[in-house]
């Protein structure tokens, strides 16, 4: 199996529990993790999974991708909204987004990096 099919299963795997744990009721403080750190990371690693399922170097994919996230958690939010147990939260939004930020953030340093010394090596 090659390994683009591994993060593919993984990213959907990840996708789906994101999803299930979003719309089930929350136990009271379970995880000691605040609220908007918790969807800060999770959506960050959402972003980083669906970039290693679905790898392509060119900006406009990328950019294509965050948006894709960013509006999976939206949906998310909006459903939440009709969920009697749940809450509509603009701040879990942008948190969502700030870790869909930051992963590309981070990859376009480190991507930036790579090139900068693969063209001195040349």
């Amino acid at each position: 199996m090659k390994w683009k099919t591994v993060y593919r299963i993984i990213f959907f795997l990840w996708v789906g529990i994101v999803g299930v744990l979003s719309v089930i009721p929350s136990p009271d403080k379970v995880v000691a993790v605040p609220d908007k750190f918790a969807h800060f990371v999770a959506y960050f690693i959402t972003a980083s999974l669906c970039y290693c399922a679905f790898k392509r170097e060119k900006l406009s994919f990328l950019i294509f991708l965050g948006i894709v996230v960013f509006l999976y958690g939206i949906a998310i939010e909006v459903v939440q909204y009709f969920l009697p147990y749940r809450d509509f939260s603009i701040g879990d939004i942008i948190a969502n987004a700030s870790g869909i930020g930051t992963f590309f953030v981070i990859w376009g340093v480190y991507f930036r990096t790579v090139r900068q010394k693969r063209g001195r090596l040349k």
